[in-house]
């Protein structure tokens, strides 16, 4: 049954939806989440998972830095206090690899290394001997790579499960299958939501709805707000299955992310395909993606191919996230845009919605404003 009143509806059942609702629910603040398919159903749930700000994040845009360290600093006591809960999101801080093949490759990861050296997180570059060590069945075409120790990967969809749990346990409320039809006003001012299950009357709604978020322009246009700049970007990744195999942790190359998972698959990661909505994973796809992780791991080339799936990120023009109030229209804010980055923000991401949504003071978010478009 749908609640007839929140103080918060948050449009988006993803990591960043279900994140923002934990951090708000731990602050006794009553908060309704509605997805119109099923949680992680998109990109949070076709993941690769790899936690790894220091590769990802571009250092020279501060804002981005910022919150990719503190999410950074966040992962380990977030998956701790998940796991009391009741679900394993399956965070392990096993360490990052990133192997070259090509003189290029290993020049580009040694310019990488004298930055990530002054950060203090034990960054090294392993040789040849020292990769094959630690990762025998690497391919012994490899020159060297960085090992970055302090990074690590979460599976995207428990995750997502640990984070409904942990917050339904606080009294979060989550719906499946309800889709968000329209947005009560009063003027300029949010008043609730209109669903294909009923209204709910709240002051605050927030949209994160990943990269639909962009489509639901039409219920603001009528306020003279603007539009929202975020476009689907769809990824494919497969999962493999070979006994007596599984690296020590994600291991990338120039094409892809060859990831652990704890149930003894290997999973491959990621297509880029811009302005794709579909979800199909495709024959090219699963192809490109076997080809890469034979590149990192030949023995992979005749292992079992288990599945297939893809999901659309939600990307913007300068591949920064919007996040925070949506202008001249009181109580609605926006939190999606992260692009192939969102699992790896979340929790710095949460962290900043959740307290705008508590005291009203946007300036943290400044950064990330819609109005900066």
């Amino acid at each position: 049954m749908l609640e007839k009143s929140s103080d918060v509806v948050i449009i988006g059942g993803g990591v960043t939806g279900c994140s923002i609702a934990y951090q708000l629910a731990k602050q006794q603040v009553r908060v309704v989440v509605l997805e119109r398919t099923r949680f992680a159903a998109g990109a949070s749930g076709a993941t690769a998972g790899v936690i790894s700000p220091l590769w990802h994040v571009d250092p020279e845009v501060e804002p981005m830095w910022r919150l990719g360290m503190r999410s950074l600093e966040l992962f380990p006591s977030l998956a701790s206090e998940l796991c009391e809960a009741g679900v394993d999101p399956e965070f392990r801080q096993t360490g990052v690899f990133k192997l070259a093949f090509t003189d290029e490759e290993a020049d580009e990861l040694r310019r990488n290394l004298v930055r990530q050296n002054e950060l203090g997180f034990g960054v090294a570059w392993l040789d040849q001997a020292e990769v094959l060590q630690r990762e025998p069945e690497v391919s012994t075409a490899v020159l060297g790579g960085i090992f970055s120790p302090k990074e690590g990967y979460v599976r995207g969809q428990r995750l997502v499960d640990s984070l409904v749990q942990a917050a339904s346990r606080l009294g979060a409320q989550f719906h499946q299958g309800v889709e968000v039809l329209n947005l009560r006003t009063e003027g300029k001012r949010i008043t609730g939501v209109v669903t294909s299950w009923g209204n709910i009357d709240a002051p605050q709604v927030v949209l994160a709805a990943g990269p639909w978020s962009g489509l639901p322009a039409r219920w603001l246009r009528q306020q003279g707000a603007p539009e929202i700049p975020v476009r689907p970007v769809k990824g494919e990744r497969i999962l493999l299955r070979k006994p007596g195999f599984l690296p020590r942790s994600p291991v990338r190359n120039s094409e892809a992310y060859v990831v652990p998972r704890m149930d003894g698959d290997v999973l491959v990661a990621a297509t880029r395909l811009e302005g794709r909505f579909d979800e199909v994973v495709t024959a090219g796809g699963v192809s490109h993606l076997i080809a890469a992780a034979a590149l990192s791991f030949p023995g992979l080339s005749d292992a079992e191919f288990v599945s297939g799936r893809a999901g659309v990120r939600p990307a913007t023009p300068d591949r920064m996230p919007i996040l925070g109030p949506a202008p001249d229209v009181e109580g609605l804010s926006i939190a999606a845009g992260h692009d192939a980055v969102g699992i790896m923000l979340s929790p710095a991401t949460a962290e900043l919605m959740a307290q705008y949504l508590l005291d009203g003071n946007a300036a943290p978010l400044e950064p990330f404003s819609l109005s900066r478009f």
